[in-house]
């Protein structure tokens, strides 16, 4: 059994809360600064382990540290975890607020052996696995196309989950990033020290692989995704519901893609509900794991230079390359 400290103890540090308990470790401490934080108030008997004291964390004895905060300080929290020798820690995604910021906790990462698990939690879902290994299959052929209709905005708290996404399909980096962000958002209901605009991105990838995010201000609804392959496509509407899953007839497999009109057949997706404390579980086996991380800092970094060329892109008006120019990793934004 592990002791798991969390620092933060919102809804986030709550979910993460629960996922300790469920998977059989031990909740070892829990810092907040306020004096009667959220999971407190959800759960009295947490008052206990509650302090507001961060260094009680910093230099106290967990085999594990999980950081959910907003972005702003989660680079600083992890750097200073690090200097006071914890070698497993769980960060919360957005990673930081800037990719320079990120490059440098990457960096302070390899240079100590720390662990360092982001929590995108897609990368632990079993639809995410199934789509996988659809990916040049005989039915389905290569995953060519990904079209992600989310709508809601906030394009660097909830857009780096699909960034990450649509990185770990195509098991690469985009080579080039062409974004407008919304032309009205909302205030943040985090506080107005954040400004999250949603955008549409376009993420150009080798061989023509592409990814379209759609997350607009001006939306409201969940529309889904479409992953789309060279003789079939996978779908969903609703994130609970079912996904579809249709494909060409075995017969028609090697005729051109040109015959676009051909009949499609329906394939199996065994799809699975997503459970947010089940892929909390998932990050702190990662994170207590000594396997090759499934969910590691190198991946976060990447997502956080692609969400920083989709900003720069809206800024610049025209497409961005990779690597990014020093100005654009530079740049901090304000993302919760």
């Amino acid at each position: 059994m592990a002791r798991i400290a969390v620092i933060g103890a919102g809804r986030m540090g709550y979910r993460f809360l629960d996922a300790i308990r469920a998977s059989g470790n031990e909740i070892a401490m829990i810092f907040d600064p306020l004096e009667t934080p959220f999971a407190v108030t959800s759960d009295p008997e947490l008052a206990r382990l509650h302090t507001r004291n961060l260094d009680d964390v910093v230099f106290g004895k967990a085999d594990v540290t999980v950081i959910c905060t907003t972005a702003d300080a989660h680079v600083d929290l992890a750097c200073k975890l690090v200097h006071a020798g914890k070698k497993r820690i769980i960060v919360e995604k957005p990673l930081s607020q800037s990719l320079s910021d990120a490059e440098d906790l990457q960096a302070l990462a390899r240079r100590t052996g720390a662990r360092i698990i982001v929590n995108h939690g897609r990368r632990y879902c079993e639809n995410t696995k199934t789509l996988k290994s659809l990916d040049s299959s005989p039915d389905m052929g290569s995953l060519r196309c990904i079209v992600i209709k989310i709508g809601g905005g906030s394009f660097g708290c909830t857009g780096t989950h699909w960034i990450d996404l649509c990185n770990n399909l195509f098991r690469q980096m985009p080579e080039k990033v062409f974004a407008v962000m919304s032309h009205k958002t909302p205030d943040n209901n985090r506080g107005s020290e954040f400004f999250d605009p949603g955008g549409t991105a376009i993420l150009c990838y080798a061989d023509g692989k592409r990814a379209i995010i759609d997350l607009g201000d001006d939306v409201g609804i969940v529309a889904g995704a479409d992953f789309i392959f060279e003789r079939g496509v996978v779908s969903w509407k609703t994130e609970g519901g079912e996904w579809s899953c249709l494909h060409r007839r075995s017969e028609d497999r090697e005729k051109p893609l040109t015959f676009y009109g051909l009949p499609l057949v329906a394939g199996d997706f065994d799809s699975v509900p997503p459970s947010l404390i089940d892929y909390a579980v998932a990050t702190i086996r990662d994170a207590l794991s000594d396997e090759p991380a499934t969910s590691e800092i190198d991946n976060a970094v990447q997502t956080m230079e692609v969400y920083a060329a989709v900003r720069w892109s809206a800024s610049e008006g025209r497409p961005v390359t990779f690597p990014l120019e020093a100005e654009a990793k530079q740049q901090v934004y304000r993302i919760p």
